[in-house]
């Protein structure tokens, strides 16, 4: 069974005969308590009709896979610093694994996606703030300190030091476009307002052309590949291409340009991922689940 607990949703799925299958949604709860027993009532459910092999959780957070604790914050403050996985798999009866959703969604289009054929890709993951994924040979990388990956915390402005997730998150260019015409605009809205919004859609998409030229430039993937809800978005990529094809055109000393891709799988990233991540901790093959 795949759970990806997000700030303001679960999603729930399983994955047999080689495909992922969609099971249902909640909202997150409020609660502890309440989160065990939505994922226990899910699992339980779902062990009537198959035979289960485990749980597969895409959170967020910093989650150390060696204690299975999630380190740092999220929305969800009550899921922090303790040993939840061990918790779920008590509660649970059966094997559980945890990984982060950003790398859940790196290594889903690295195994099945967008990076299938590649050594090595980094995924960046646009949402309300920007969270990424650097993933070789299937494999994830997360750094001494867990923060492999976090690239909305790169400062693009100095001055103001401004981050990577403050310029490009749709959500926030959404509030200051929406603060500056006296009406509510959502992310998803802007992108459509593009003849009146062009400025906030120009930030989103220079400051990501920008990010992915010094993530080439700093760990050479072969691809990289953006997801999260503002891939879906047909404006996106073609502008985000432009600026950087731009920017070779003024000056041949710059480095290796970057392949860039739209994610294959968008929000079924993160549960293709967490499957791979099951198999990653417990030793068995797609083939086997």
């Amino acid at each position: 069974m795949t759970v990806d607990v997000g700030g303001t949703s679960i999603k729930f799925g399983y994955y047999a005969n080689h495909q992922l299958h969609r099971l249902t949604d909640c909202p997150t709860p409020a609660t502890l308590a309440d989160y065990y027993r939505v994922i226990a009532a899910q699992k339980d459910a779902l062990a009537g009709d198959f035979n289960l092999v485990g749980v597969a959780v895409s959170s967020p957070g910093a989650v150390n896979k060696k204690t299975g604790v999630i380190e740092g914050s999220s929305a969800i403050d009550y899921i922090h610093n303790f040993p939840i996985r061990q918790q779920l798999a008590q509660r649970l009866k059966t094997r559980v694994s945890l990984e982060n959703d950003a790398n859940c969604a790196g290594l889903g289009e690295s195994f099945f996606g967008a990076g299938k054929d590649c050594h090595t890709i980094v995924a960046i993951v646009v949402g309300s703030g920007v969270g990424g994924a650097i993933v070789e040979d299937h494999r994830v990388r997360h750094g001494s300190h867990l923060f492999g990956g976090e690239f909305g915390y790169m400062i693009m402005r100095p001055t103001s030091g401004a981050t990577l997730s403050h310029l490009v998150s749709p959500v926030a260019a959404a509030k200051a476009f929406s603060k500056k015409i006296g009406m509510p605009v959502t992310g998803k809205e802007l992108f459509a307002r593009a003849h009146d919004a062009q400025q906030f859609v120009d930030q989103i998409t220079t400051y990501l052309a920008l990010a992915c030229y010094n993530l080439q430039n700093s760990f050479d993937p072969d691809r990289i590949i953006i997801g999260g809800a503002v891939s879906a978005n047909p404006v996106l990529l073609p502008a985000v291409k432009r600026h950087i094809a731009a920017w070779q055109e003024k000056n041949t000393d710059v480095g290796q340009c970057p392949e860039v891709v739209i994610s294959k799988f968008h929000n079924q990233a993160n549960q293709l991922g967490a499957v791979v991540d099951f198999c990653q901790s417990y030793g068995l093959t797609i083939g086997q689940i």
